[in-house]
């Protein structure tokens, strides 16, 4: 057999293997195809991708609520916490509720007060002078100072505070109505037991104990020079005025009007008749309005406080029109006015109330 013959039979041979391997992978692919074995590798493939995918959101997951049970334990632990405080702040407001009644329920008779005076500032003030010698080496003298608006248990340390002043010292404070604040000289041995309420606002509420009582604030509120606008309102006479010394009214002007007295009797005449007697208090508000509205604008910049007394209804409806930014005070002290003796209002107004507990 010569060599191209050889060959021949070689190739061929070749030849029918390689398409013997086409055919077999053709076979294969079409198999593979028809059984779907390429299409369930590459799901699973994704499966384990998104498998990976969840792992990974579960280990992030865990993190999370480990942070979060840790929050959750100490807001737990921080709500018990408030709770048992809670619980006995109640049991301590029982008790001292309970104890106060008792001692109330054994407190001989209605309690009242030893005395109430009204002194004039300057006999305030020289009275604060002598209080202020008093010393005591004994046990504390106890100064308390009450804001104007506020009370005895809004106060700084209160609690504390009303441990060391009698039951009846407290129940005879919570009597006194103050528009302005009040001042408490206490001694537990009741040498000492004076509330004095100023006619001007006393603007820090706290208390203080020691050997000598603390008259200074109360003494430099008194001495202190302040502008001062008043308005006494009654139907038929009102007055205005403006002072800045406590002693005479730099300003002042008395508003008279025709007001028809009380009608006694009833029907349409009393009806009548009370109508025209509001139409002649209108008139007079709006007089005294204009008459006020004029001072503020005289003084403006000057006046630190404005006293209101006389007819609070009336009062209120004359003020309408003040200013937010002026401090008002409503004084309980019935002030007339006299003609002859126009200064003595002022006096009237700045005089201080002082009670003996």
């Amino acid at each position: 057999m010569n060599r191209q013959v050889i060959y021949s039979v070689s190739f061929y041979f070749c030849y029918k293997m390689i398409e013997k391997e086409k055919i077999v992978d053709n076979i294969s692919s079409i198999f593979n195809r028809y059984s779907g074995k390429e299409e369930m590798e590459h799901e699973i493939n994704k499966l384990r991708s998104h498998i990976v995918e969840l792992e990974l959101d579960v280990r992030t997951a865990n993190i999370r609520y480990e942070k979060s049970t840790e929050s959750e334990k100490k807001a737990v632990a921080a709500k018990q916490e408030a709770e048992e405080s809670l619980k006995a702040a109640e049991v301590r407001l029982l008790t001292l509720e309970h104890e106060l009644e008792k001692q109330r329920e054994d407190a001989p008779g209605e309690l009242s007060f030893n005395r109430v005076d009204h002194f004039s500032r300057q006999r305030t003030i020289e009275f604060l002078h002598a209080l202020s010698s008093f010393k005591q080496s004994s046990g504390p003298l106890i100064t308390v100072h009450v804001a104007a608006g506020e009370s005895l248990d809004g106060i700084k340390d209160s609690e504390s505070l009303k441990e060391q002043i009698d039951v009846g010292t407290i129940a005879l404070i919570d009597k006194v109505v103050s528009a302005t604040g009040y001042v408490l000289f206490y001694s537990p041995d009741h040498i000492v037991n004076e509330m004095i309420v100023p006619p001007l606002p006393v603007t820090i509420s706290g208390w203080s104990t020691g050997e000598t009582f603390d008259t200074v604030p109360l003494i430099s509120l008194l001495e202190k020079e302040l502008g001062l606008c008043v308005l006494v309102a009654h139907a038929g006479e009102s007055f205005v005025g403006y002072s800045l010394g406590p002693e005479e009214f730099d300003s002042f002007q008395v508003i008279r009007s025709s007001v028809k007295a009380k009608h006694a009797k009833g029907g349409f005449s009393q009806r009548r008749f009370e109508r025209l007697r509001d139409e002649d208090i209108a008139h007079h508000i709006d007089k005294v309005k204009l008459a006020l509205k004029d001072m503020l604008q005289e003084f403006a910049g000057s006046i630190d406080h404005l006293i209101i007394a006389g007819d609070p209804q009336l009062a209120r409806e004359i003020t309408t029109d003040v200013p937010l930014d002026i401090d008002q005070i409503f004084s309980s002290t019935d002030v007339r006015i006299e003609k002859h003796n126009i200064s003595d209002i002022l006096k009237q107004l700045l005089a201080c109330r002082r009670y003996r507990l």
